[in-house]
Parts: C-alpha cells; structure tokens; sequence
C-alpha cells in the first residue's frame, strides 16, 4: 500500500515534537508541496516564534482538512506512524531525488525526440547537480567526541612546524599558508598573460617531486602544451636549466638535450603519475577525481567551465562554478586550486586586490584562500615575480618575490616581507629562517 512520505513525516513530527532531528537531517521547505508545504512552513514558523513544534491541536485548529496519519499506542489512536522520524527524513531525501530524476528524464526524452541530445544531456546534467547540492546530506562533527584523535593531530602539527596541508614546494609560501589543506578552495588571480598557468605548473611539479598525485585539469589549453611546461619545469628541477625557448624550438644544446631524453626515459616514469585532463563542468571535476583519486586537483582558467545549472549571465555562471568548486573541495576531502583573471584596474606594483576580481565577487568569497601574481617593470627586466597572500582563513598574510626566469626555468624564491610595508627592512632573506 503506497503511503504519503510528506504526510507520514508531518505526522511524526507532531507526535514527537523532536525539531532537532529534523535539523540533523538538513530538511528543507523546498522538499514539500501543495498542503504539505504549508503545513512545514507553519511548523518552522512556530518553532521561530516559541521554540518548540505546535500541539497537534494548535495544527487543526490551523488545517482543519488536514488528514493526519494516526498509530495505536496504549490501545488508543494517536497522530503519528510506528517508524522514527530519521526514517521519514530519509525517505522524504529519496522522494526528492526520485521525482528530481523523474523530471530531468521526462525533458530529456522530449529533447531526445526532437534529436536535440544536447538540451537532453543539459537538463539531465543541471538535476543531478541539484541533488548534489541541495539533497545530498552533508556530514556534521561533534567537537567533544573522538578528542583523543585531534590530541594526534595537534603532535603531527607540532611535528611538522604547523604544516596541515600539501606543501607547495615554496618554502615561505608554506610557511605563510601552512601548506595546501584539505577541504579547501584556493583561487590565484592575475591580469593576463602574467604566468597564473605558470605558477600552477610550477606548484603541480613540486607536489609531484614530493609524492603526491596531482590532477592538472586544462580549458583552453591544450594537453600537450601543458604536458611540454610540467616537463620543463620537472627537468630543470632534476637536473639543470633548460632554456624554455630552446625546448620548444628543437634547438637544446647537444648536453642538455641527452639529459632531458635521459629524464624522459629514466626518471619521468618513476615519479608519482600526473594526469593532464581536460575540465568540462564541476561535475566533470568530480568524475576524474573518482577515476584518478589525486591528492590535489588543479584547474586552470576554471571560470571557462561550463555551468551545471546552466545559468545564462556570465557571472552567475562563474558563481555556480567557484560554489560548486567549493562543495566538491569539502566532499572530496582535497584541495583543490584553480586560477582566475582579474581587471585593468589592478595596480601593476602590488598586484589586484580582492574587489578586482572578474566576473563575480562570489569567486572570493568562495575561496577559503586567495593568492595574487603580479610584476611591475622593474621586476620584468630583473625576471622577478610577486606573489600575495589576499586572504586565507588560517595561516599569515604576506607577500613574497620570487625569481621568474624561463631562460634558466628558475623559479626560486628570494625573500619574503609583511603584507602591510614595502620597506626593505621589512623582507627576510631564505637563509634568514632557517
């Protein structure tokens, strides 16, 4: 006999008043309909008002036509039903992942009639990544349970100088952001054609050398351009520096080019995999992280990604993308990177700040960190970049330079300094903290 989810779940609820289940259980108005919305609406107004769920009396005397479900307790017929409430809130959970299915296939057998399969492929897309985010149950942590295990984490900590994510490679860098944590968005902007691809090729080939298995996901460029950039910049890490032009060219000294088929050959094929995958959706993010289960994933130019939820202005576009980003940062457990532009109104001396960010302001926001690159002319004649830390939510903000040069593929770090002064006494060389 099929039975009303909604109704059993109203039903429940007045019978046990128990209002914190409901909230443990992430259950939104947007899962009822008709008479059953109303119904839940008042409720949660109720609760707002007095802090507790109406009497089931007060709920009549409000719908009156409102039909109950009703159990024999004692010998007497009260409102309720024999299950718990946890198990109405999860079928209420598969009834608006079912009908949310039902739907998406509905239009897209419409669109499959006309032969459009891509409007098909659309609608399907935007409700799975509706349950995903909206239905989904998130997990939750009790502070006071498992204490014992976060006295480990803090001697790990303590063991590792307060790293608690992926070292970048950067000495100062790690030691201003405590690393690459999991769980994390981290966004990187610049004007054009400073290096934010660079930048990530050089942070995704120091995560190799250090054993981790790195997801490299590209929009539009194209694979094997990426692959030649992470080869020259692993190479000149193992060995000695090549000349990036020279590399492109065909034109590597004799000695160079027998290390570099060496590296090929000989190293390259025992470091940690690096996948080079090319980046669709948010969704298609967390497609390749379940087939190549990285440590880290890297996207760049991530606001090229298609949406979804198909949003048709650009900057909502964009927003979906970073908040999707971020949820799939969270329930993936990774860190996850990407990079992103920024307007002409950045200053070429400090690099932009957070209001200049393209598209939507939603992209700082969603980011647990945010990192800008910038270079004025002084730092191009000396092949220098900066690097500045805008924002993150553990950790020191601060700014350091960085060498930048692509005929030797250095790209060490010189010193670093506070955010808030330009002063030279203010920067602190490499030897310096040791």
């Amino acid at each position: 006999m099929a039975f009303d989810v909604e109704r059993g779940f109203i039903s429940k609820l007045l019978q046990t008043k128990d209002i914190s289940t409901v909230k443990d259980s992430q259950i939104k108005l947007s899962y009822f309909s008709g008479d059953n919305k109303s119904a839940f609406q008042y409720i949660q107004e109720t609760v707002l008002s007095t802090g507790e769920v109406p009497t089931v009396r007060a709920f009549k005397r409000r719908f009156p036509n409102y039909k109950l479900e009703k159990v024999e307790v004692d010998g007497e017929s009260v409102v309720g039903t024999e299950e718990n409430l946890k198990y109405w809130c999860d079928e209420l959970r598969v009834k608006v992942k079912h009908n949310t299915l039902v739907d998406a296939f509905d239009k897209s057998a419409e669109f499959l009639q006309d032969f459009d399969t891509e409007e098909a492929y659309k609608a399907i897309k935007k409700s799975i990544s509706y349950i995903e985010n909206e239905v989904v149950e998130t997990t939750d942590i009790d502070i006071t349970q498992n204490t014992e295990d976060r006295v480990q984490d803090y001697l790990k900590r303590k063991e590792n100088q307060g790293m608690r994510g992926l070292p970048t490679g950067f000495k100062h860098l790690d030691y201003l952001t405590k690393g690459l944590e999991n769980s994390t968005l981290t966004t990187v902007i610049a004007n054009t054609g400073i290096g934010k691809t660079w930048f990530q090729v050089i942070l995704g080939a120091n995560l190799q050398l250090q054993n981790c298995r790195v997801l490299q996901m590209v929009t539009e460029m194209s694979e094997d351009i990426m692959r030649d950039r992470y080869e020259a910049v692993l190479f000149s890490k193992c060995y000695e520096g090549m000349n990036y032009n020279d590399f492109k060219s065909g034109r590597l000294p004799h000695k160079i080019e027998e290390l570099y088929f060496q590296f090929l050959r000989e190293d390259l094929p025992s470091l940690e995999p690096l996948f080079v995958v090319t980046a669709t959706s948010p969704m298609g993010v967390s497609a390749e992280i379940d087939k190549y289960k990285p440590d880290i994933v890297l996207i760049d130019s991530a606001y090229l990604m298609a949406d979804d939820m198909n949003a048709k202005d650009d900057w909502l576009r964009v927003a979906h993308i970073t908040r999707d980003l971020k949820k799939l940062a969270k329930s993936s457990k990774l860190p996850i990177l990407i990079n992103t532009q920024a307007d002409k109104n950045s200053s070429k001396k400090t690099g932009p700040e957070m209001g200049n960010i393209m598209y939507t302001q939603a992209i700082g926001q969603d980011s647990d960190n945010v990192l800008t690159l910038f270079r004025d002319e002084v730092m191009l004649n000396d092949h220098e970049m900066g690097v500045r830390i805008l924002k993150q939510r553990e950790g020191t903000l601060g700014k350091l330079k960085m060498n930048w040069d692509f005929e030797s593929m250095d790209f060490s770090e010189i010193y670093i300094e506070d955010d808030d002064s330009d002063e030279k006494d203010n920067t602190v060389d490499i030897d310096d903290t040791e």
